[in-house]
């Protein structure tokens, strides 16, 4: 299986294939964790253009959509590890967090790149992440098929979520379901 790096650059070329206006993906961006005013009123940050290092952290791919001229909203995370320990469960579970206290309908996972199955640490200890994916031992097609299904299911729930979070959806039901994709 390909390192981190080759793995996000594979990651990155399916999406690039599979996504369409007005998706897009984006490596190494930044996302607000915070979004403050100073003792003037006056925001802190400038929300369209988050900068790491003031109130943002950096993640390894985006999906972004375009939704108007200067509106780009994040809706998928992925962040990429080679295996995943209980630091990066509890360290990713908190990034994501925070990121969604700004924007509420933002998607986050992990991908693993080393691990053939999800630990079982990620079920002890996450609290944010919406995903996590241990893909040891597929060949390119399959993780070409896994990651084109993954983005197109995830940019579809982060819509939903934008959705009811705005008010356009009223629902009588939200529910939270997992999924198993044995090996």
């Amino acid at each position: 299986m390909a390192t981190e790096s080759s793995f996000v650059t594979l990651a990155q070329s399916v999406a690039e294939q599979v996504l369409s206006d007005p998706l897009h993906i984006k490596r190494g961006a930044s996302l607000l964790y915070q979004v403050a005013v100073d003792n003037q009123l006056s925001l802190t940050v400038n929300p369209k253009r988050p900068v790491r290092g003031s109130s943002a952290f950096q993640t390894d791919l985006c999906v972004f959509e375009k939704k108007y001229e200067d509106v780009i909203i994040p809706r998928v995370v992925l962040e990429f590890k080679t295996s995943i320990t209980t630091h990066d469960v509890l360290t990713y579970s908190a990034k994501a967090s925070k990121h969604k206290q700004v924007y509420p309908y933002l998607r986050y996972g992990i991908v693993a790149s080393k691990n053939s199955a999800v630990p079982g640490r990620l079920f002890t200890h996450n609290e944010s992440l919406d995903f996590c994916a241990a893909l040891d031992g597929l060949s390119d097609k399959a993780l070409r098929e896994f990651f084109s299904s993954l983005l197109a299911a995830e940019v579809q729930s982060s819509r939903r979520l934008e959705a009811i979070a705005f008010g356009s959806i009223r629902t009588r039901l939200f529910r939270t379901e997992v999924l198993i994709d044995t090996l």
